[in-house]
């Protein structure tokens, strides 16, 4: 299960919806712990990771949904160069993506490192955890931190014991999942099968047990819910932002077509444009959109915090970037 050494896999995303209604009847004896390979995305020259104490993992508080008065793109201000960005955290590898606990801290994952951090609000590090299989996706529910392993597919529970979850079938010659986020319930997880272009929710109480709620997605590479239970996914490829409704209607958002992550908070969604090199706030109604940070190398990661302060993991400076969202002093 050794680390890979790329980044991006926008290939095959027709084949991997063909095989959508197989994945479907596989998760119900998905439940495994194998390993499978995966191609390489994104090259990345790597240094030497930080030297930092590696207590056992402890239980996290799951992050509530944020329920801040709704705000408009108006209030938004004029978006914010890389070069004055603040810094919280500099990182000695390459940083992946990011999730806020209710207790504020931010755990974030190093997929070539084969780590996953967990760092104070102001960036100092509590500890770090290591984690085979390729860590992309962190997301913390009200029973504990989960990890998506990219290289085989699968889901891992971190903290506060660690164990394997479920794997999911790749039929596929793409890259495995990439982010994972807590749906409006706090014990479910949503899962955009990347490889396969479908949306998975994973039920956390009680059996474990998965269903696939949107098929044709790209490749899907993060997911976010808002309170009435809608949810956006983001992906690398066409149709770029969605929703989909409880009911399970799919209706494509503005003309993104190269995401890598999307948040929710106080009435607008947040993405990060690999091609564009920007972080953008989106109306989630009409799809109109207007950029709030720029000139992002590789803006991997973002979360964002109770007080609505957005935390962006950038995987080429190795920084993790904060910004309050639109609205927020």
């Amino acid at each position: 299960m050794g680390s890979i050494t790329s980044r991006r896999s926008d290939q095959g995303a027709t084949r991997g919806q063909r095989h959508a209604v197989a994945v479907s009847a596989a998760l119900v004896i998905a439940v495994m712990t194998g390993c499978a390979t995966s191609p390489a995305k994104e090259a990345r020259t790597q240094t030497p990771a930080e030297s930092t104490p590696t207590p056992a993992p402890t239980a996290a508080v799951a992050t509530p949904t944020p329920t801040a008065a709704p705000v408009t793109l108006g209030s938004c201000a004029a978006p914010v160069s890389s070069t004055a960005l603040h810094v919280v955290h500099r990182f000695g590898v390459s940083p992946d993506d990011i999730a806020v606990d209710a207790s504020g801290n931010l755990w974030v994952s190093a997929r070539t490192a084969n780590e996953v951090f967990r760092l104070r609000s102001d960036g100092t590090t509590i500890a770090t955890v290591m984690v085979t299989g390729g860590p992309e996706g962190v997301a913390v529910a009200a029973s504990g931190v989960y990890v998506a392993q990219q290289n085989v597919n699968a889901i891992e529970q971190i903290a506060p014991q660690p164990h394997a979850v479920m794997t999911f079938p790749n039929h596929t010659a793409n890259a495995g999942i990439d982010g994972i986020n807590i749906g409006a319930a706090s014990q479910t997880l949503l899962v955009p099968d990347s490889p396969n272009g479908t949306l998975i929710e994973l039920s956390l109480a009680g059996a474990l047990k998965a269903r696939v709620i949107a098929t044709n997605l790209g490749r899907p590479v993060a997911a976010t819910a808002d309170p009435a239970g809608d949810i956006f996914v983001a992906s690398e490829s066409t149709p770029g932002l969605v929703e989909v409704t409880p009911g399970g209607n799919v209706r494509r958002l503005g003309a993104f077509t190269d995401l890598d992550e999307v948040v929710y908070y106080a009435g607008l969604l947040y993405v990060t444009e690999l091609n564009r090199r920007d972080v953008v706030a989106v109306d989630p109604v009409s799809g109109a959109s207007v950029a709030v940070a720029v000139n992002l190398p590789a803006p991997q990661g973002l979360a964002v915090t109770a007080g609505g302060i957005l935390e962006i993991v950038d995987a080429t400076t190795n920084k993790l970037y904060s910004l309050p969202t639109c609205g927020v002093a």
